[in-house]
């Protein structure tokens, strides 16, 4: 797994997505599903600089977050000083007690881009969760977002943060169409006066599913979808996948 949003990508990553994204939205549709099924133990894997859980935090609810950027983790830190956060990779780690609700946001599934990584990542979660436990997840579906792709080549997203205009021009290019993994290149930039200044460039390989396959990698890790939700984010068509333990 590639070294995510370390150094001063974690602070571009963090003002961008306070544009891009809802968090109280993003906190309700989650948090409606963990109380749908009785949650009361959370873990968030991939949770970034502490969006969600300011907002769990907030709600005085039993909140841990688990982020394989150290970078990342300062900031969640500096945001939600009573919260617990981990560094760990999701493919292999170990809770000192079980929770019943573990969350995947923010699409952090596209990192896992062999079968390997994913039924891993699949079996930490199962040892995790206590025997009603659940996972909710989102993925990118590769039906839709690949030949989306194909036709928009350069991929431009606008945020306004602080007073700062950022952009970001991804491109996307298939490299499997085994798996269908995909080089993401992007690159950051600011203007202020007419001035383009370049701030960051990024690179990152990733993985999208089809919903078949991500069925599939459930049902032989021992889980038995609750729910499937389509749904759309800013940038993505996604899935959603509420499961449980069989």
């Amino acid at each position: 797994m590639t070294n995510l949003y370390d150094g001063k990508m974690a602070a571009i990553f963090d003002a961008m997505y306070q544009t891009f994204i809802d968090y109280d939205e993003e906190y309700n549709f989650y948090n409606t599903l963990i109380q749908e099924n009785n949650g009361k133990t959370i873990l968030e894997i991939g949770s970034g600089t502490g969006n969600l859980a300011k907002r769990f935090q907030e709600n005085k609810q039993e909140y841990i977050g688990l982020d394989y950027s150290k970078s990342m983790i300062a900031i969640a830190k500096e945001r939600n000083e009573n919260c617990h956060f981990i560094h760990g990779d999701m493919r292999d780690f170990q809770l000192e007690t079980s929770v019943d609700s573990i969350l995947i946001t923010g699409r952090s599934t596209s990192y896992l881009i062999n079968n390997e990584d994913i039924n891993n990542t699949f079996e930490s979660i199962y040892k995790n969760l206590t025997s009603s436990g659940i996972v909710i997840f989102d993925f990118i579906d590769a039906n839709r977002f690949i030949p989306y792709t194909k036709e928009n080549p350069i991929i431009k997203h606008q945020a306004k943060y602080e007073g700062i205009n950022y952009y970001r021009n991804s491109n996307w290019k298939t490299t499997s169409a085994e798996n269908f993994m995909l080089e993401w290149t992007a690159q950051y930039y600011t203007v202020k006066d007419d001035e383009q200044e370049i701030i960051a460039d990024d690179f990152s390989t990733v993985r999208v599913f089809t919903l078949n396959e991500m069925q599939l990698f459930l049902y032989l890790n021992g889980f038995e979808i609750i729910k499937t939700i389509d749904r759309k984010t800013y940038a993505y068509d996604t899935y959603v996948i509420v499961a449980c333990k069989k």
